[in-house]
């Protein structure tokens, strides 16, 4: 059944050039438009009224790059033919974000960012999702993050091994990855300067620790299994450099982005996924506190989870989709690396831990990777 919406009332239209605008010095929409309610039937993802929010302008706040500019196409330019509506883009920034929220002059309706970070925000920065305004029953296991959260860009931290030096009998559990008597020879990790709370938890997975009742000690117990590598850890602190060092061979294996992983074995390099312990890494959709037209934004979202429209999206990226019935047209070995299809084995991290202890912990990463 199609969703239906009754029609805004003629206001204030914002003028665009034809396709997505790209957000440069020009003002905002959001910052100009008035709220708009809308008498929103029970949502179905993908779905929208034709015309539903003729007039309304809306701006999305992702971080770039190849999935902005997939989203761009496959998702954005279709809703605002179904819809009515207009989307621009801009690039989120956290600190930018606060800065609107304090001033009371929101101007972004959506924004992109870690499901860890939006909950960390959730009620401060972010608006808790209203359950009844966004259909979530078809986002898969491991996806739903928390409460200011919508899934939006899926993905895992996968070890990735050559398959040249390991062959058939490669690494099947973290444990493994740990593992230098049975498995020796370099491997990468992500010690960047932000904290990798999914490269803690797959420590932690390989310390048998009990996620259920975790404490800052199993944090400390999982640097401490890393530093057990010694000179064998090989640091990477960007999804390219954890790529290059896969394809070079400069690793034997590496826990990595799973679309770096990809992006390594589609180059021609001997590398294979390893899916016997992953960990679920999601980037969220959140709508920002005192943002307009929050019913709109919720019918964009709800438009964005809808299974062919996340097909296209994953095709054009890798990543995998946020709807379980979206099946890509994707060549066999992006199939390979498709995290959705890999969910059996996933693990999802412990997210109350990580927002309760964050401030403790964030501090420990950082010296951490210092040396100290």
């Amino acid at each position: 059944m199609k969703q239906k919406y009754a029609l805004p009332a003629k206001s204030t239209i914002i003028v665009m050039a034809a396709g997505l605008a790209l957000v440069g010095c020009a003002p905002l929409a959001g910052s100009t438009a008035s709220d708009q309610s809308l008498d929103l039937a029970p949502p179905v993802a993908g779905e929208i009224a034709s015309g539903a929010l003729n007039g309304i302008p809306l701006v999305y706040a992702g971080n770039g790059g190849v999935i902005q500019d997939a989203q761009a196409s496959t998702i954005w330019e279709p809703f605002q033919k179904d819809s009515g509506a207009t989307v621009q883009q801009d690039s989120f920034e956290l600190t930018k974000l606060k800065a609107m929220v304090d001033s009371g002059n929101v101007s972004w309706n959506m924004v992109n960012s870690s499901a860890l970070e939006n909950e960390r925000y959730c009620g401060e920065l972010f608006e808790k999702i209203d359950p009844a305004k966004v259909d979530l029953s078809q986002a898969p296991e491991g996806t739903i993050a928390g409460e200011c959260t919508v899934p939006n860009i899926f993905m895992g931290y996968v070890v990735a091994y050559n398959a040249e030096v390991y062959g058939e009998n490669g690494p099947k559990t973290a444990a493994d990855f740990f593992n230098k008597e049975k498995f020796p020879g370099k491997r990468g990790a992500p010690l960047t300067p932000w904290m990798e709370a999914p490269a803690i938890e797959f420590a932690m997975l390989a310390n048998d620790a009990d996620f259920d009742a975790l404490t800052t000690e199993d944090f400390h117990k999982a640097t401490a299994l890393y530093d057990t590598l010694g000179d064998d850890l090989i640091p990477w602190t960007s999804g390219a450099q954890s790529q290059q060092q896969l394809e070079s061979g400069e690793v034997d294996m590496s826990l990595v982005w799973s679309g770096r992983g990809f992006g390594a074995a589609n180059a021609g390099a001997p590398i294979e996924p390893m899916w016997g312990e992953w960990v679920v890494s999601i980037d969220g959709i959140a709508i920002p506190k005192g943002s307009p037209n929050v019913d709109a934004s919720y019918a964009a979202i709800n438009y964005l989870l809808g299974e062919q429209q996340q097909a296209a999206a994953s095709a054009k990226t890798s990543y995998a989709p946020v709807n379980k019935n979206a099946v890509p047209e994707v060549p066999e070995l992006t199939a390979e690396w498709l995290v959705s299809n890999q969910l059996e084995s996933g693990h999802t991290i412990s997210m109350d831990y990580w927002v309760d202890n964050w401030d403790e912990l964030s501090g420990a990463w950082t010296t951490w990777v210092a040396g100290g």
